[in-house]
């Protein structure tokens, strides 16, 4: 069984390579980003890799990958598919609806953002409602749409059930998240201007995907995947970049821990 998950969360973690291969906001070629979704999503989600979260992080993967095509060449088309993306991922978990916010602050800052973008955005954004609109009006469940917006709301919502030994091992990954952190702080601006925005731009809906899943919805737990999915961004250029006698040992310990608790707990 654990073979299995490991299979299907690999097919899974891949995107984030392919990301990287086309944009290149890492500088080095490197498949870390995919070993840290790959095994730190087989630690928190075995025996059951799949569920709803990998349908919205998939969308809002997507997503991401039109706004930097909408940085290399400015058409608002990808603007438009942006808004379509995050939207679809708001049906299933409506606080995705709150990264559409970065997304335009990433188009504004980095002069993208033309009211032509913004209004196809905004077009895409329509799409998505519309048919969940008709499709809950020809079942007669109105209400039902409604409530689910209003719920979307509710803060302290989040109820997790983790052991403590996962407890503890999050822990550690979230020290090793704030280190790849604040390098990236002390040392992108030694990078060129477009990765350099892309990356903070990922780091941007890392950061907001956890304030997400600490304050905000019932349907928080389907944002785990995408935490793992743009933390494990962090953690891959972190020790992509940095190659010595610390780093090795951090990654010793995390290699070590995780497939402790993968094959043992």
């Amino acid at each position: 069984m654990h073979i299995l998950n490991s299979m299907y969360i690999f097919y899974f973690s891949a995107p984030t390579c392919c990301v990287n291969e086309i944009f290149s906001f890492i500088r080095v070629r490197t498949i870390l980003p995919v070993l840290f979704c790959l095994i730190t999503g087989g630690v928190l989600f075995s025996p059951h890799p799949f569920s709803l979260g990998v349908v919205v992080a998939l969308l809002v993967l997507l997503s991401v990958f039109f706004s930097f095509k909408l940085l290399m060449d400015g058409s608002p088309k990808h603007a438009f598919n942006v808004g379509l993306l995050l939207l679809t991922a708001a049906l299933f978990s409506f606080s995705c609806a709150w990264l559409l916010i970065m997304f335009w602050l990433f188009a504004y800052s980095s002069n993208v953002l033309s009211f032509k973008a913004f209004l196809a955005s905004l077009l895409g954004m329509s799409v998505p409602v519309l048919y969940a609109v008709i499709g809950f009006g020809i079942a007669g469940n109105e209400l039902l749409l409604l409530q689910y917006v209003q719920n979307s709301f509710d803060l302290f919502a989040v109820d997790f059930h983790f052991s403590l030994l996962e407890i503890l091992y999050l822990i550690f990954v979230g020290m090793l998240l704030l280190l790849a952190f604040f390098d990236f702080l002390l040392t992108h601006s030694h990078e060129n201007i477009k990765p350099r925005k892309e990356f903070f731009y990922l780091v941007m809906l890392f950061i907001t995907t956890l304030v997400l899943i600490i304050l905000s919805v019932p349907d928080s737990g389907m944002l785990i995947w995408l935490s793992v999915i743009f933390g494990s961004f962090l953690l891959g250029r972190y020790f992509s970049l940095k190659n010595n006698r610390f780093t090795q040992v951090l990654l010793s310990i995390y290699f070590g821990s995780s497939f402790l608790l993968l094959f043992f707990s």
